[in-house]
């Protein structure tokens, strides 16, 4: 383990160094400090499918934002922190901390650095993956069963060499720890590094290659290492479409026998802009596991996304499905046959008052023989009341139907929120 601290604490202190000169003058107006509350009811606290608990959670979140980012460095931070206090359940009181960092720096020597963090202290049942807004809608497909308290933190630098307008050379890393007071979850660190290379030939003809290494420790799980391979064609028409063929090979290994496998998976796809504000993705392929032990597994994989970036109206959807991987999380349910279908809208009526849902369905088929349909819908509505006062009301319903009944749950949520910044 130590190892991967070292190229962490290296890459960060090169990522942190190079951005250090993004704190320049005018270091007091760059910095937005606020402060939320927020009210929520909810009527299945515990994501049950019996005997469930309604009750009522109010927040005090005060918070600080920093923003100087520019076209070659910068900062971009946000923090809270949040003082939970639930009316019938008093015992879960606890204190709740959200962050984000991302920075960068290009040099004038063609060497840029990057940085991505993300910290999370919560205890939703369902958590959203990281590196991901609101708007993507999208989680893990792990579900806590209790109101149980866990912290994630993602830190990830990235140093690489660009030695063309679209050459680079580089070097991704990413600590992943995850802790949990859950009983029936356990603690997990991913150690991730990941080295590519993008060339362009000219400007129809480009490759890309990259390698994954992951080394996974597990607090009860046996400890997991794993390879990925990935190699990309493209073939660019113009400036507004293109084509690729790639294929990706997995490797995943475990100290316990019986447990490794292989995955291959051939793509092809296609990028289209339909317009400067609207661009299409579909890939489309077919993959095989193969475990040491047990059946082979085969399918088909697909994934299409649409996103529309009109000041007005922005809109994204995403289409996924074929195979997903589940671990550092709750429940750790490793490889599972996924479809997965999101989308969010968000529309101004007026220039201070806008009107938003987002809309999920998946259906997840676990290696067990459990068979998971997750849904859900949010509609929002904000209003900004003064330049320094914000008002949000969102009402949701989500919903898990299973061929296991303990699995399954409803919950309808209300949520208001008010936001005060300097």
């Amino acid at each position: 383990m130590m190892k991967y601290r070292i190229i962490i604490a290296v890459l960060t202190m090169l990522c942190m160094s190079a951005t250090y000169t993004a704190f320049g003058a005018g270091l007091s107006k760059q910095f937005q400090p606020y402060i939320s509350l927020k009210e929520e009811y909810t009527d299945n606290l515990n994501l049950t499918s019996e005997n469930e608990l309604n009750d009522s959670i109010t927040t005090i979140q005060p918070g600080l934002k920093f923003l100087n980012m520019d076209e070659t460095s910068g900062i971009d931070l946000d923090y809270m922190i949040g003082l939970v206090y639930y009316r019938n359940n008093n015992d879960l009181n606890y204190v709740s901390h959200n962050g984000s960092l991302s920075a960068k720096y290009l040099t004038k020597n063609r060497i840029n650095f990057f940085l991505k963090e993300s910290f999370i202290r919560s205890e939703d049942p369902r958590e959203q993956e990281f590196f991901t807004t609101t708007a993507d809608n999208r989680y893990v497909l792990s579900t806590q069963r209790e109101r149980a308290v866990y912290w994630r933190n993602v830190i990830a630098p990235t140093a690489e060499y660009q030695f063309g307008a679209e050459n680079r050379l580089g070097i991704n890393y990413r600590n992943n720890t995850y802790r949990t007071d859950n009983t029936a979850s356990q603690d997990s660190q991913e150690n991730f590094i990941n080295p590519y290379l993008s060339y362009w030939f000219n400007k129809q003809n480009g490759i890309f290659f990259d390698y994954g290494f992951t080394d996974g420790d597990f607090q009860i799980n046996p400890h997991m290492t794993g390879h990925k391979a990935n190699a990309r064609y493209t073939y660019r028409f113009d400036a507004k479409s293109s084509v690729f063929a790639e294929y990706a090979f997995t490797r995943r290994t475990f100290e316990s026998p019986g447990l490794d496998y292989d995955v291959h998976e051939p793509v092809l796809g296609i990028i289209y802009s339909l317009s400067p504000r609207l661009m299409a993705m579909i890939q489309a392929s077919y993959y095989w596991m193969e475990p040491d032990t047990g059946s082979k597994q085969t399918g088909f994989g697909y994934m299409g996304e649409l996103h529309n970036l009109d000041p007005r109206t922005t809109y994204q959807l995403s289409l996924q499905g074929g195979y997903t991987e589940d671990y550092f999380t709750s429940q750790n349910l490793g490889f599972n046959k996924y479809h997965r279908l999101t989308g969010s809208v968000k529309h101004m009526l007026e220039k201070n008052i806008s009107v938003g849902g987002l809309g999920s369905i998946e259906r997840a088929e676990y290696s067990s023989g459990q068979n998971d349909t997750i849904w859900g819908v949010t509609g929002t509505g904000s209003y900004m009341l003064f330049k320094w006062l914000a008002l949000v009301l969102e009402v949701s319903h989500r919903a898990t139907e299973s061929n296991v009944a303990s699995s399954e749950y409803a919950e309808n949520r209300a949520m208001f929120l008010i936001t005060a910044t300097y």
